[in-house]
């Protein structure tokens, strides 16, 4: 269950790729009148976060799957051990075949809960690499000022590529 709760929140905190953007600025005056406004980011920055980001999403998606596998397998679990419990609570255990029946339910219920803690460390890394990328990816691209102009050629750029590679 811990691992699970761990999952959800990574999961909420990987919500913030779609909250990070970077910053537009219009093509008339400047923003600041006494001309020493922030640079503009220069369209290969600009290219940069944006591939940045769409792969952070395309990762996000990924780890909502594993995330998604990893909570039907903790419901499996949970289920089948209150089914050991029902089980336990009408054992007889005067009875050598119930009591072998019910340790190889016990077993099996304990393999799975091994598959499941597994399943958990093992999109850990996953986890922890997007949740560093995502923070370098904010840090390097969140407070980027940008043209209006530059946003859409490289939009522009993106979508021809797109339609290039559908082909």
């Amino acid at each position: 269950m811990l691992a699970s709760r761990t999952l959800a929140i990574v999961a909420a905190a990987m919500l913030a790729v779609d909250a990070a953007g970077a910053t537009t600025l219009s093509t008339g005056k400047p923003a600041d009148p006494s001309g020493n406004a922030p640079a503009l980011a220069t369209r290969d920055q600009l290219r940069d976060c944006m591939m940045t980001e769409a792969s952070l999403k395309e990762r996000f998606r990924a780890l909502e799957v594993s995330t998604e596998t990893h909570e039907k397998m903790v419901k499996q679990v949970e289920a089948e051990g209150d089914r050991i419990a029902e089980l336990h609570a009408n054992l007889d255990h005067d009875s050598p075949t119930a009591v072998k029946a019910y340790n190889g339910l016990v077993e099996e219920h304990n393999r799975h809960v091994g598959e499941l803690n597994k399943h958990a460390h093992d999109s850990l890394p996953a986890s922890h690499a997007y949740n560093d990328d995502m923070a370098a990816f904010n840090h390097r691209c969140s407070s980027l000022r940008y043209s209006v102009d530059d946003m859409e050629a490289v939009m522009a750029e993106r979508q021809k590529a797109a339609a290039a590679s559908a082909h």
